[in-house]
């Protein structure tokens, strides 16, 4: 008689809580998309670290040791004396703004008020207005005088010089020009936006009359570009990024796909405060070699592979990584493991609390650099300890989100803790964030470039401008300046136009 083999239940319970766990483990992983995409489309966008509630709660008072009791026969007796002083009225802080504001002043007298009648005050009041842009034509007459005749018997005409155009052939000038490329790519107005402004004014420009003002423009103001790349790529120290733009493909295409997925790629220099596009067809390491090859230097990114690919290739080139975007995955980890990943954010907190300490007493590079050796430096080294710790006891499956956030940092901590070598250094690539910041605006407005020769304009005028806002320029006002001045300005002098450099001509 066959007897049947009883089961071994150990190898099945075995199996059971394996696959439960992978379950788990799928389960969390989807849960914390869930909650990165909800704080995508809901959340705040601020990546400040608050602790736990029961750390809230301490308020930092550290205590002070009491002094020697006083004697009441000894004590003296203090008076205090009122100052007269009249208190200055403050003023809200709307009103505050309007103080650097041009004012227009009126008086508003009563009526029916006797000759003998003695003022004794006023009363002064505020009120804000605007006077919305009006289009007009400046009509210049050039008057001809017959001043004679010359020996052949021609007669000799006087005339003043015609008026020059901002940009040849075209019959907008710079103020109108400078308006069209700020309000698009500065205040992100698509330009059918701004023609039906311009209809509402009384002048209805054809929309493909306004784009080709707005490419004639970008093209005008190309040396400028040219002389912005080469003073970035000068640096010994930049940031790098890069960030997606659609493309229409038109006439180019031969696959049958209308639009293609081109890159903006993003260098800025936090020490100069200057900031340069480039558009390039993809994202790999190809694409940024031509641009990198340029370089001599540093550059801070996001740890993408296409960068080391890069560095690999050009010696001169150094690679570190950004501390932020290894903070932001421990972060996004406290949906699963809240209390190791509040344990690591309270570690950053400590250095970026450093690092603003520092910005607030104007510290010199040389004074950070002290400091962050002498604070920063065990503060990491205890961070680096911890994830170590974290990595050999905790049992945890590599697909979790604390574990991906502890590989990331570790696999690149040389490259993440290089800025306390040097004080110059920034601990992150937010300077280069900031500056791709208005891409994403662009794209919620005019979605897509019409063409790759488009996309390289939309570079350039996204260079200029960055930079102008950098430094606390009005792009519009500088736009104008510089392409009334362009066609006659010394080529071999084209850096002092620059917007970290520029200084309005005077009338």
């Amino acid at each position: 008689m066959q007897t049947l083999s009883s089961p071994d239940f150990k190898v099945l319970y075995e199996q059971e809580k394996q696959q439960w766990e992978q379950l788990q483990a799928e389960v969390m992983k989807l849960q914390l998309q869930l909650s990165k995409f909800a704080k995508m489309i809901f959340g705040s966008k601020s990546e400040k670290f608050i602790p736990s509630a029961t750390n809230q709660l301490s308020l930092g008072i550290t205590s002070e040791t009491v002094g020697a009791h006083c004697k009441v026969n000894e004590a003296k007796q203090i008076t205090y004396i009122a100052a007269a002083q009249k208190k200055q009225r403050e003023l809200p802080e709307l009103y505050s703004y309007m103080e650097a504001l041009p004012k227009v002043y009126e008086t508003k007298e009563p009526q029916n008020v006797p000759k003998d009648a003695q003022k004794i005050g006023e009363d002064v009041h505020y009120q804000l207005e605007i006077t919305p842009a009006n289009l007009f034509v400046r009509v210049t007459t050039l008057p001809k005088y017959k001043v004679g005749v010359d020996a052949k018997g021609k007669t000799i005409i006087a005339c003043a010089a015609a008026p020059e155009r901002a940009i040849k052939k075209v019959i907008a000038g710079a103020s109108v020009i400078a308006t069209l490329l700020n309000d698009k790519y500065n205040d992100h107005l698509p330009v059918w936006r701004q023609q039906d402004r311009f209809s509402r004014a009384g002048a209805k420009l054809p929309y493909n009359t306004l784009l080709d003002w707005c490419a004639k423009g970008i093209d005008h103001i190309d040396p400028i570009f040219e002389a912005l790349k080469k003073e970035v790529l000068s640096c010994d120290y930049i940031h790098v990024d890069e960030t997606g733009l659609k493309v229409l493909r038109g006439s180019e295409n031969k696959k049958g796909k209308k639009i293609h997925d081109g890159w903006l790629w993003c260098y800025n220099s936090s020490i100069k405060k200057l900031v340069f596009f480039d558009y390039q067809p993809g994202r790999g390491c190809e694409w940024t070699l031509g641009i990198l090859e340029q370089f001599n230097g540093i550059i801070q990114t996001d740890g993408w592979e296409a960068y080391t690919k890069a560095a690999k290739q050009l010696k001169e080139l150094q690679v570190i990584c950004c501390l932020v975007h290894a903070r932001r995955k421990f972060d996004e980890a406290k949906g699963q493991h809240k209390e190791l990943a509040e344990e690591a954010l309270g570690m950053f907190q400590q250095v970026y609390d450093i690092e603003r300490r520092c910005k607030e007493q104007g510290l010199s590079y040389d004074e950070i650099t002290k400091v962050r050796q002498r604070e920063t430096v065990p503060i990491l080294e205890e961070l680096h300890q911890w994830m170590l710790q974290v990595q050999k006891e905790q049992a945890l499956r590599p697909s979790y989100a604390i574990c991906e956030a502890i590989s990331y940092a570790l696999k690149r901590w040389d490259k993440l803790t290089y800025f306390t070598k040097d004080g110059k250094i920034n601990p992150d690539n937010n300077p280069v964030e900031r500056s791709i910041r208005p891409v994403a605006l662009g794209r919620n407005n005019f979605f897509f470039a019409g063409s790759h020769q488009g996309a390289q304009r939309l570079a350039k005028i996204y260079s200029l401008i960055g930079t102008c806002k950098i430094n606390g320029i009005d792009p519009r006002e500088w736009l104008e300046d510089v392409i009334t001045r362009l066609n006659s300005h010394p080529i071999n002098k084209i850096h002092e136009l620059l917007p970290h450099n520029w200084k309005k001509k005077e009338a």
